[in-house]
């Protein structure tokens, strides 16, 4: 019984399905899906966009997307299909449980998902850390910087937007005084590893985007990363935007994002 209620308050992070949503051919994108091991046996799915540099743009790098843990990589494809005639390659997949992809999906597991697709980016797509941009919304910004503690020089830089500080604190703050707190407590034991703990130790370039009118994260989780952020970083107050709103439709963030990316790998040493 114990572990039927921990599904169920771990699983309030997450709004996954399976359905079919956008294809990369409807935004006149060229790709190439792809699956990849994951944990404890899961195939994790994924889809691969090229670079198709337009206006005389100069190829970039890649960007490795995480999305924010609702519906599947297909509903989410207006959040990166306008970085590839930027000059961006773009990987994006889905974590366990969603989409194509097998297993259970947790908050710990969504770290090893990750995991595996940042390692089908680099031996498969011979992606080097240098040309790597992390982009991750929600609980797909936390499985990233969980992942950077992993590999501190992995990438040039990471852009986050409305990740949440304490998988608890989420809980309590979202849900309030008594429910919230039942639901902090029945989240596994396992779930120690906090995105804000991460978040501290970041050591390449990170931009965090704070939408105003977000209802996914609560604000004072919200301001407690932007108290936590290193001093590498800079602080994108969208306040107009809603949470996907600011990359899933033409803004000044998108430039914003173009900039800070091109930026970073300019700068970006040789790394492992």
């Amino acid at each position: 019984m114990a572990g039927f209620l921990n599904r169920i308050a771990e699983g309030l992070f997450f709004e996954t399905d399976r359905r079919r949503y956008w294809d990369h051919r409807q935004f006149g994108l060229e790709g190439e899906t792809f699956e990849t091991p994951g944990p404890n046996g899961s195939v994790i799915s994924g889809l691969w966009l090229k670079a198709l540099p337009q206006d005389g743009k100069p190829l970039q790098g890649t960007v490795l997307y995480a999305h924010c843990c609702t519906r599947n990589m297909g509903f989410h494809l207006p959040q990166v299909s306008w970085l590839v005639p930027s000059g961006w390659n773009v990987i994006l997949y889905d974590p366990e449980e969603t989409g194509r992809s097998t297993g259970k999906l947790t908050l710990n597991g969504m770290v090893d998902d990750a995991e595996a697709v940042y390692r089908y980016a680099r031996d498969v797509r011979g992606v080097s850390a240098d040309k790597l941009v992390l982009f991750g919304q929600g609980p797909g910004g936390d499985a990233l910087l969980r992942l950077l503690r992993r590999h501190p020089d992995g990438a040039a830089a990471i852009i986050l937007e409305a990740v949440t500080a304490t998988h608890r604190g989420w809980m309590i703050r979202r849900y309030g005084p008594g429910v919230g707190h039942l639901g902090a407590r029945l989240l596994p034991d396992s779930v120690s590893e906090d995105p804000i703990d991460a978040l501290r130790e970041v050591k390449i370039p990170v931009a965090y985007l704070y939408p105003g009118r977000d209802d996914s994260v609560p604000e004072k989780e919200m301001d407690d990363m932007l108290k936590a952020l290193p001093e590498n970083r800079e602080i994108w107050m969208a306040l107009k935007e809603k949470h996907l709103t600011s990359f899933g439709y033409p803004t000044e963030w998108r430039d914003r994002f173009l900039s800070f990316a091109a930026q970073a790998i300019a700068r970006s040493p040789v790394s492992e």
